[in-house]
C-alpha cells in the first residue's frame, strides 16, 4: 500500500527542476556581466604586437650610457616604442617614460629594423642601480606590452 503512494506521488520534482534553472540561469548572467564589466575580452591591443628582440649594452665609463639594439624579427616604428627608467641617479629627469625618439632614434614615422642602435645617455647619469624596460604602445588601442628589460649588474 505504501510502496504505490510513493510511485504515484511526483510532486517535489517540479520545484527542483525549477531550483536547478534559476541557478544556472543566475550563473549564466554574473558570468556574462563579469565579462564585460571588467573587459576580460579585451585581451588583444588592438593589432598584432611585433616578436622581436632587443639587446642592451650597458657602459659604465664617465657618464654612464646604455645602447639598446634591435637584434632581430619584425620592424617597429619609433613612435611606438618608448623606455621606462626606475632607479636612475645623478641627471635629473633619468627615472621616467621616455619616448624612443626623444632619446636618440629616428623620427616617429621611421621604422626601427634589425642591427638599428639607440643609445641612452645624460649628462651625469648613474645607471648602476636602475632598470630598464622597452615597450610597445598599440597605435590603435594605446594598450601596451613590454618587449624586453634590462637590470644594472
Amino acid at each position: 500500500m505504501l510502496a504505490r503512494r510513493f510511485k504515484s506521488d511526483d510532486s517535489a520534482v517540479s520545484p527542483v527542476v525549477g531550483v536547478i534553472l534559476m541557478v544556472a540561469i543566475t550563473v549564466l548572467l554574473a558570468a556574462t556581466a563579469a565579462t564585460f564589466f571588467l573587459d576580460f575580452g579585451s585581451g588583444n591591443i588592438g593589432q598584432s604586437a611585433p616578436q622581436a628582440a632587443f639587446t642592451f649594452d650597458y657602459d659604465s665609463e664617465g657618464s654612464d650610457s646604455l645602447a639598446i639594439e634591435h637584434r632581430s624579427g619584425d620592424s617597429i616604428q619609433a613612435g611606438n616604442l618608448y623606455i621606462t627608467v626606475s632607479g636612475a641617479s645623478g641627471a635629473s629627469g633619468a627615472n621616467g617614460q621616455h619616448d624612443f625618439t626623444s632619446i636618440g632614434a629616428p623620427a616617429a614615422g621611421s621604422d626601427i629594423t634589425a642591427g638599428s642602435r639607440v643609445t641612452f645617455s645624460e649628462p651625469s647619469l648613474d645607471l648602476s642601480e636602475a632598470t630598464v624596460t622597452l615597450n610597445w604602445k598599440s597605435p590603435n588601442s594605446g594598450k601596451s606590452i613590454q618587449l624586453a628589460s634590462w637590470e644594472a649588474p
